[in-house]
This record gives structure tokens, C-alpha cells and sequence, in this order.
């Protein structure tokens, strides 16, 4: 596995040998400025994978986000479909606030998706329904 990008608002990963996007959101971002290269990162990122990719997304430290940040997630979910993305397992986030706003996002994207308690359990779920 690459680690891609990490910083204090988010980390993202790529494994090749599962073809899967590891994210991780982490904390209150007050602004789209504070993370203005997340969505080219995520461009990176899909980049290197092959179509049927899967992500999983985990999202227990996020804070729900004011509309500008959420804008650059729903961006970010609006490509992955179109880029080949399989299945996204997602750890629910402690905030329920934040827990409506990615349902929300992906719903709204098309993105169907996979809610889990654990990162052991989303990684097991993706897996099983890679193509053999």
C-alpha cells in the first residue's frame, strides 16, 4: 500500500494488490480552503486504480462539514462512479450529523455504499466482493 497524501484533514492510500482507495477524514474543516488539493489528491488517487476499484472510506473522526467542504466531497463522489468504482464500504462516523451529510452526498452521487462499524469488517465485506 502508497500512502498518497496525508496531512492533519485527511489521509488517502491505494492499494494495487486490492485495487481499493483507503480514506480517512479526520476532524472539522472549516473552509474549502483549508484542503484545497483534496480533490485533485482524489484525481491522483483513482488515477492509479483499475476499473471495479472499491474505497473504504473511514469517517469516525469527521465533523460535519459547512457547505463549502461538503461541495468538494460531493464532487469527489460525483467522479467515482463514472472512474470504475465497485463498492464503497464506509466506518460511520461518531457525529450523526456528518453520518447524514456523507449519506446524503452519496445517495445524491449514485454511489452505493456500505455503512460498517469497523475498518477489519469493511475490509473483509470488500474482499469477499472483489471479482475473482
Amino acid at each position: 500500500m502508497i500512502t498518497l497524501v496525508k496531512n492533519q484533514y485527511y489521509e488517502l492510500a491505494y492499494s494495487a494488490a486490492k485495487n481499493r482507495i483507503y480514506c480517512t477524514l479526520i476532524g472539522y474543516w472549516r473552509s474549502a480552503d483549508l484542503v484545497p488539493t483534496y480533490v485533485a489528491d482524489w484525481e491522483k488517487a483513482v488515477r492509479l486504480t483499475q476499473r471495479g476499484f472499491t474505497v473504504l472510506a473511514d469517517n469516525r473522526e469527521m465533523k460535519t462539514h459547512p457547505a463549502t467542504v461538503k461541495a468538494l466531497h460531493a464532487q469527489v463522489a460525483d467522479t467515482l462512479p463514472r472512474a470504475g468504482m465497485s463498492y464503497l464500504a464506509e466506518v460511520v462516523a461518531i457525529d450523526k450529523i456528518a453520518v447524514l451529510q456523507v449519506s446524503g452526498i452519496t445517495q445524491q452521487a449514485g454511489v452505493g455504499h456500505i455503512r460498517v462499524e469497523s475498518l477489519p469488517l469493511g475490509e473483509q465485506i470488500l474482499d469477499q466482493l472483489m471479482p475473482r
